[in-house]
Order: structure tokens, then C-alpha cells, then sequence
């Protein structure tokens, strides 16, 4: 046990858990807070030696809690470490202008997570034991350990450089042979499509069929997100009609509707509303949304999908009839290990268009509303 304690502020339960895990494992002693307006009570009573904050919201809590830390003297020495799933330019600044002493990505690499902490700490160490000399203690020896914390910081940063473009290398070869595999599974089963007598065959064929698209969507677009997650590369965007992003959700999900015998009431089909984003990921995310839906409701249940505008930019708006939920399960359903039907990628696809993703009962209690908001600068 190294006896060192490490406070963890996080809104999302899921990233709380897993760097919890990785940290406890290597004999850390976590402080996990959940959200940042709760974070108050825990930091008055101290005791930490390590902070590490998540600045992946969209609101300016988690920043502005960052900024009140450096700013009180208690706290001003205790490394504070940002942890994001969108590290773009913009963010990371924002993160090192607050007063962060560095960043770490999601999701978690266990060593680059564990790395870090342990460079911080050393430093941390050093200053104090700086802070607190005498003239019998060798200074020069003190500096010569910090100036090698430092370098060794320096080095891991490099490696950690290098292991994402190597990791980027990886999953562009991946995505080139799995959508060649996919491209090829598809022919073949547009082949047999067409050739079988059997309805029953032609139907289950046809459900795979299904299948499949939904697999290169998901393929496409999560190999993008993690693009998009590395340093340097920035979005493509398109001038994309709202209406025909959920018309594709809804051609995708065609036969799982039917199956399940599910209304939905497009209001959108009438209108032309056009967004900017890449339609890529956002017909991924209509997918992700539509399908979470069929997956919840019952069959015979209504969704209703509208499009709104407002001052910052556009909603499109999800709503069903099915039962309302807890916010404990609202709350899981933004978890990668939710058992059912995941809204996590969609929620990543919306932060990067500079969004967010939202999930609430509605008003009258006769279902849940999911917001997907695309917000223009």
C-alpha cells in the first residue's frame, strides 16, 4: 500500500468505477465524488494528495471548479489532473488555462492513467521536501531528483505519443478489413437473397442483411470517433438534412420496427431542417437512439420525433409511451456496461459536434424524452 490518496471527480459513474479500479489495483486509496456541484463537502475536508477531474462536460462547472482550486492556497500544490473523451485543441487549453498540470484520455489506458498519477506524485514530493529544507539538506540532490521526475515525464508523454499513433495505425487496418469482410458478407447475402425459394429463408437472410448494416455503421463510425480522439484531427463537417439522418435510422431499423410492431410518428418527414455535422456519425447516433427505443418498448408502443431549433442551434427530439424510469437508470443507460442497449456512443458523437446528449421522463410521466442537441459556436 503506497498510502496515497487520490480524489476523483467524475459525473459519469461508469469512468469513476473503471479508473477507480486501475488506481486501487495498483494500491492507491480513491475518493470517487460524483458530480461537480456535490464536490464542495469532500474537498473541505482534505486529506488528498492527487486530484483528477473530468472536463468532458459541456457546461463550465467542471472548469470552473479547476479554476477555484488552483485559486485556494489548501489545494493550490495538489497536482490536478483532467481526464477528457474529447481532447481536441480548444478543450485542452481550456484545461491547462484553469490551472491543470495534465491530461489523460478516455477511455483509460491503465498504464498512461498510472504513469501520470505516479509522475505528479513524485513531483509533488519534491516540492514539499524543497519547501520544507534546511541547511543541513543537499539541494543540489533534491533538484537533480526533480529535473529526472520531470525528464521522465517528458519521456512518457513521448510514449504515450507514440503508442496513440501506432494504436491509430491499427484501427485504420482494422476498419479497412472489416468494412472489405463486411462488403463481402453483404453481396453474398443479397446473392442467396435471390436465389432461395423458402419465404422463411429470404426472411431470415433479409434480417441478417439488416444485422450487417447496423455492424458497418457502428464499425464506421466508432474507428471516426476514435479518429477524431487523437490530437490534430477535427471534424468534416456537411450540411446534412435532419429529416433524411432519421429516415436512414429508420430504413435501418426496418425490419425490427415491423417486427415489433412499433408506431412512429415522424414529424420531420414534412419539413427540411439541416444541421452541420458529419452525416457519417450522425446517422450512427439516429441508429444508436432508434434503436435503444426498440429495444425498451413493448411492441405496439408510439415514438414521436421532432426536430427544434433554438438560440444555440438544433434539437432533435425523441420521445416514447413506455414507462417512466428512475434517474439512477437514466444515468446507467450512458454506461458502456449498461446490460441493454448502450446510448454512450451516441452521447461521444454528440460532444464532438460540440453537443450533448440528454435523457428524461416526460412531463406527464407517460414515457422518456432523449434530447440529441447539436450546438452551433
Amino acid at each position: 500500500m503506497n498510502e496515497k490518496r487520490i480524489l476523483i471527480i467524475d459525473s459519469n459513474p461508469g469512468d469513476i468505477q473503471e479508473a477507480s479500479s486501475i488506481l486501487s489495483t495498483d494500491g492507491y486509496e480513491v475518493m470517487p465524488v460524483m458530480g461537480f456541484t456535490t464536490a464542495g463537502g469532500r474537498l473541505e475536508d482534505g486529506g488528498f494528495d492527487l486530484i483528477l477531474i473530468d472536463v468532458t462536460d459541456s457546461n463550465a462547472d467542471s472548469f470552473e471548479l479547476c479554476r477555484v482550486l488552483k485559486e485556494d492556497s489548501r489545494f493550490r500544490e495538489i497536482p490536478l489532473i483532467f481526464t477528457t473523451s474529447r481532447p481536441d485543441c480548444k478543450e485542452l487549453a481550456m484545461g491547462f488555462e484553469v490551472g491543470g498540470d495534465d491530461y489523460v484520455t478516455k477511455p483509460y489506458s491503465s498504464k498512461e492513467l498510472l504513469k501520470k498519477v505516479r509522475n505528479h506524485l513524485d513531483l509533488k514530493s519534491y516540492r514539499t521536501l524543497l519547501g520544507n529544507t534546511d541547511k543541513t539538506l543537499d539541494l543540489a540532490k533534491v533538484n537533480k531528483e526533480l529535473e529526472l521526475s520531470v525528464n521522465e515525464l517528458k519521456r512518457t508523454n513521448e510514449e504515450l505519443s507514440r503508442l496513440e499513433k501506432s494504436k491509430q495505425q491499427f484501427l485504420d487496418i482494422l476498419g479497412s478489413e472489416l468494412s472489405g469482410a463486411l462488403n463481402e458478407i453483404t453481396a453474398m447475402l443479397q446473392v442467396i437473397k435471390y436465389k432461395v425459394d423458402s419465404k422463411k429463408v429470404a426472411q431470415l437472410v433479409d434480417h441478417i442483411d439488416h444485422s450487417m448494416s447496423k455492424i458497418e455503421i457502428f464499425v464506421n463510425a466508432a474507428l471516426r470517433i476514435s479518429e477524431l480522439q487523437s490530437l490534430g484531427s477535427v471534424l468534416k463537417p456537411e450540411r446534412v438534412d435532419a429529416g433524411k439522418l432519421i429516415g436512414f435510422a429508420m430504413f435501418s431499423l426496418d425490419e425490427k420496427i415491423r417486427r415489433k410492431m412499433i408506431h412512429i410518428n415522424n414529424q420531420t418527414s414534412s419539413r427540411s431542417v439541416f444541421i452541420t455535422g458529419e452525416s457519417q456519425l450522425l446517422k450512427a447516433a439516429m441508429v444508436i437512439i432508434l434503436d435503444f427505443f426498440m429495444e425498451r418498448n413493448l411492441p405496439d408502443a408510439s415514438i414521436d420525433i421532432d426536430v427544434r431549433s433554438n438560440t444555440r442551434g438544433i434539437s432533435i427530439i425523441f420521445k416514447d409511451n413506455g414507462a417512466s424510469v428512475s434517474e439512477q437508470e437514466i444515468s446507467s443507460y450512458l454506461d458502456n456496461f449498461y446490460p441493454g442497449q448502450s446510448l454512450n456512443f451516441a452521447a461521444m458523437i454528440a460532444e464532438s459536434h460540440l453537443g450533448k446528449l440528454s435523457v428524461a421522463n416526460r412531463d406527464d410521466s407517460q414515457g422518456i424524452v432523449i434530447d440529441f442537441s447539436l450546438y452551433i459556436e
